[in-house]
C-alpha cells in the first residue's frame, strides 16, 4: 500500500512525521508560533509537502518520568490522528505540537485543546 492511498484517513505514517534536524530547527526558528494551554504549537507552510507533517515533543524538564512523558506523546498523536481533517491548511505545513504543562491532563482534556488549537490556526490562515 503506497502512502498517497492512506492520506485521508486516520493514520499516523512515518511520512507525516517531521526527523530531519534541519526542518525541526527551521520550525522552531522562523515557525509560527500558536499557544493554547497546554500545547505550544508551531508551523510553518512548505509547498513541497503534500500532507501536513508534525512533530510531537514532551518536555523532559516538566515530566520528569518517561512513561508520563510517553503517555503524553500517545494521546496527543491519538488525538492529531483522529482530528487532522480539521486542520484544512493549503499549502500544508510542518507542525512542532510541545506540550507545555507540568501536569498529566486526560486524552479529553487533550482531545479538546488540540482541536480548539487547529481551529485557531485554520481561521489565523483563511
Amino acid at each position: 500500500m503506497n502512502s498517497s492511498s492512506k492520506i485521508g484517513q486516520n493514520t499516523f505514517s512515518k511520512e507525516e512525521r517531521i526527523t530531519n534536524k534541519k526542518v525541526i530547527e527551521e520550525l522552531f526558528n522562523s515557525g509560527i508560533r500558536v499557544s493554547l494551554y497546554p500545547f505550544d504549537i508551531r508551523y510553518k507552510f512548505e509547498d513541497k509537502n503534500l500532507i501536513n507533517k508534525v512533530l510531537v515533543s514532551v518536555s523532559k524538564a516538566k515530566i520528569k518520568s518517561s512513561v508520563k512523558r510517553n503517555l503524553l506523546k500517545r494521546r496527543i498523536k491519538e488525538s492529531y490522528r483522529l482530528n487532522k481533517n480539521k486542520l484544512l491548511l493549503d499549502p500544508k505545513c510542518n507542525i512542532a505540537v510541545v506540550y507545555s504543562s507540568d501536569k498529566i491532563l486526560s486524552y479529553n482534556e487533550i482531545n479538546k485543546s488540540l482541536i480548539e488549537a487547529f481551529n485557531k490556526i485554520s481561521i489565523e490562515n483563511e
